[in-house]
């Protein structure tokens, strides 16, 4: 954080890049978006007064049914360590600084294995859960571990404005508002590549891991039923 800061970087959310490109414009070149899935108590902890520090905003995805509870879904690696949630006095403090609040779901199913029925109430309920909290309206999604069909796409878009993928890759204009590239911190971690956000050979490079991760994926999930990435 500290060092986007120096390089000049701004952060916006993705109500913010919505609106501004329903308006026909698009950010500047400085400008990130920092998202967070499920919403562990560790962004109120440790990672929100960074982003005050730095004036920063960021966008949270929540698993509102976990809310104030752990991170016991189906689904999560079996190294994963338990880890407990946002309680709902923290998303309204948090709400109230300016965090960006977006629907990661009820449950974090896995939305391909889910009849419409199911699948609705998973997208709508938890919107109105976020909404009733914090009293704004929620526009953004992040589809659980990263899956998603044209019939789960096509519910996202009947109910939020924006969803985010686990598709490596920077946001441009011909970005899907709702398969929207993400690029995990982890790849950004060399202070060299960094400094090179802007520049354009980073996009093979990033082609390149998604590449290698995709195969990855197919060989570590045969025989156990789950499809997409890690988010």
């Amino acid at each position: 954080m500290a060092a986007l800061s120096s390089m000049g970087y701004r952060t916006l959310t993705l109500e913010d890049l919505t609106e501004m490109t329903r308006s026909g414009k698009w950010p500047s070149r400085k400008s990130v978006i920092l998202t967070f899935d499920d919403g562990f108590e560790n962004f109120y902890i440790e990672a929100a007064p960074v982003l005050q520090e730095h004036s920063f905003t960021a966008t949270v995805f929540l698993v509102t049914g976990k809310c104030g509870d752990f991170n016991d879904w189906s689904g999560n690696p079996a190294d994963l360590p338990r880890s407990r949630i946002l309680s709902w006095s923290q998303v309204k403090e948090l709400s109230a600084l300016g965090v960006e609040f977006g629907s990661h779901t009820v449950t974090h199913p896995d939305l391909t294995m889910l009849n419409a029925t199911s699948r609705q109430y998973e997208l709508s309920y938890s919107k109105k859960e976020i909404e009733d909290a914090i009293g704004k309206r929620v526009g953004s999604f992040a589809y659980p571990f990263g899956s998603l069909t044209f019939a789960v796409k096509r519910a996202v878009q009947d109910t939020y404005s924006s969803a985010c993928s686990t598709n490596l890759g920077r946001i441009s204009p011909p970005s899907d508002a709702y398969c929207l590239e993400r690029l995990d911190a982890y790849y950004l971690s060399n202070l060299k590549l960094l400094e090179a956000l802007e520049s354009r050979w980073l996009d093979g490079y990033f082609s390149v891991r998604q590449i290698l991760r995709d195969v990855r994926s197919v060989f570590g999930t045969r025989g156990r039923g789950i499809t997409g990435g890690s988010n």
